[in-house]
């Protein structure tokens, strides 16, 4: 892991600040924001397609039965734009209110 999910995010964040010129400003006026750009560039680009896992238990999610042994994916590019987690998710705001709370590397806030 790193190299793929840190080439991704470097050419993410690049064609992001070039499409967002106001939010280049942002990080030229107030270098403060780096910490918070890299983490929206994470949620924005993100640089994993999926995960697959196999369900251990009989369960339903989303109105959807999963039995044990079923293959499940989870689309890392589809959660980090979920309108009920993420405020304007289509958006890329480097100073964006809770911009840790992505799931780009799974579950939990990423420290690397």
């Amino acid at each position: 892991g790193g190299n793929d999910t840190t080439r991704n995010s470097i050419t993410g964040g690049v064609l992001a600040l070039n499409e967002n010129p106001q939010e280049y400003q942002k990080l030229r006026d107030d270098p403060a924001l780096i910490p918070s750009m890299v983490s929206e560039i994470v949620r924005w680009q993100t640089p994993l397609a999926y995960m697959r896992r196999t369900a251990k238990a009989d369960t339903e999610l989303g109105g959807k039965q999963i039995k044990a042994g079923d293959k499940l994916l989870m689309w890392y590019a589809s959660a980090n734009q979920d309108e009920e987690a993420i405020e304007h998710p289509d958006k890329f705001i480097i100073d964006r209110p809770r911009v840790r709370q992505h799931l780009s590397f799974g579950f939990g806030i990423h420290r690397c």
